[in-house]
Parts: C-alpha cells; sequence; structure tokens
C-alpha cells in the first residue's frame, strides 16, 4: 500500500468519529492502523532492496513450541495471517461498529500484504520447508447477531495477536544466525500487536464485556 493511500485510509478513519463514546477507541485504531500499514509498506521496500519477487505458497501451524529455526517461523505466521484475514473478511460481512469494520479492514490489507512476503522469502531461502501444524484459533460467527460476533472477533483477535507475539519471540529466542529481514518482521509483529491487543482491550472495556480466560495457548 503506498504511502497516499495509506494517508487516504488514515483520513477515512478520521471522518468516521461520529459521537464522543466511540472517539477514543477509533483514534487508538487509527494510530494503530496507520501503524501497521507503515510497516506493511516497509515490509514492501524492505524486499524490494533484497531482490525478492513475490511467488505463491502455503503451510500450516500452531505457536511459540513448534518454532524451531527460521523456516518454521515463516512457515508458522502464513496459516497465522490467512486465520486472522479470514476471520476479519467474515466480520466485515457482519458487524455494524465503524470501529470494528476499520480494524478488520486494516488487519486483511495488512496481513495480507505479510502473507505473500512471507511467502516470498520461504520460496526464496527454504524451498524445502513443508507444511507445519496449524490449531485454528478464532470460533465462526455462525448465528449470532453483529454486536455478538464483534465481541467475539475481538475477544478471540487478543488471542490471536498473543499467539503471534509468542512466536516472534521465541524465533528472537533462538540462537545462531538469523536473516535481518525476517528479525524486523518479528519485531514490528510483537510492536505492532501489542499496540493493537491494547486498542482491542479497550473495545471489550467500553462494550462492558469481560475478556476471556483463554487458559495460555
Amino acid at each position: 500500500m503506498s504511502a497516499p493511500q495509506t494517508a487516504a485510509f488514515g483520513d477515512r478513519l478520521q471522518a468516521i468519529l461520529a459521537d464522543d463514546v466511540q472517539r477514543s477507541v477509533l483514534v487508538m485504531v487509527a494510530a494503530t492502523v496507520l501503524v501497521a500499514l507503515a510497516f506493511a509498506t516497509g515490509i514492501g521496500q524492505r524486499a524490494s532492496q533484497h531482490g525478492v519477487h513475490a511467488v505463491d505458497g502455503s503451510g500450516s501451524m500452531a505457536h511459540g513450541a513448534m518454532v524451531r529455526d527460521e523456516a518454521t517461523f515463516l512457515a508458522a505466521m502464513i496459516p497465522h495471517h490467512e486465520e486472522a484475514v479470514t476471520s476479519a473478511e467474515a466480520i466485515l460481512a457482519i458487524s455494524e461498529r465503524e470501529e470494528v469494520r476499520a480494524l478488520a479492514a486494516a488487519v486483511v490489507a495488512v496481513q495480507t500484504e505479510e502473507i505473500e512476503q512471507l511467502r516470498t522469502w520461504l520460496a526464496r531461502w527454504y524451498p524445502r520447508q513443508g507444511s507445519v501444524e496449524y490449531a485454528p484459533m478464532m470460533r465462526p460467527f455462525v448465528g449470532l447477531r453483529p454486536h455478538e460476533a464483534d465481541e467475539v472477533f475481538v475477544a478471540d483477535m487478543i488471542h490471536h495477536h498473543e499467539g503471534a507475539i509468542e512466536m516472534a519471540e521465541a524465533y528472537l529466542a533462538l540462537g545462531g544466525a538469523k536473516r535481518p529481514e525476517v528479525e524486523a518482521l518479528a519485531d514490528e509483529v510483537i510492536r505492532v500487536q501489542r499496540a493493537e491487543i491494547a486498542t482491542l482491550q479497550l473495545m471489550l472495556r467500553m462494550w462492558g464485556v469481560a475478556e476471556p480466560d483463554h487458559g495460555g495457548h
């Protein structure tokens, strides 16, 4: 996503600040979204500098304990991001809350681009890396009313982001040499998704919904 597109997205978020009840949440969402979009743009620029070109790929996996090396970290993040994109697309078809729709649209935009980058790196550096087991973390919205679906999406996305942070931290804790591009991605996953967790937790508090105890990862 280009800088003008990022600016336009920020302008649109500011335009939907409809009332004082939603204002603090939407301001946080706008800030988080713009950080995330800037990160996505930066990832693409770094990839170009290293002569990487997009290709197709796939994989599946779980969380930090499954990150054995750089290749499994990259493979792990693909299905993790794919699940987030699928869930965000589903909530966009249901949600009536502007703050949820803004965050879901950002998840689709940013994580779709990251999936493409992850596949590119795997194909270029670790073409023999196969798929890894992935345990789904997001619940479906079948039979739920829009506000109920919002609550499930936000609560599950907190848990989902925690899983991504766990994988990124497990990768950074590995011994041995690491590619600087992948280290940068892991650092940004931790930084951006921690910020989004704070936003998601604030949403639940403002709706009067208790954050569920997922019992770890």
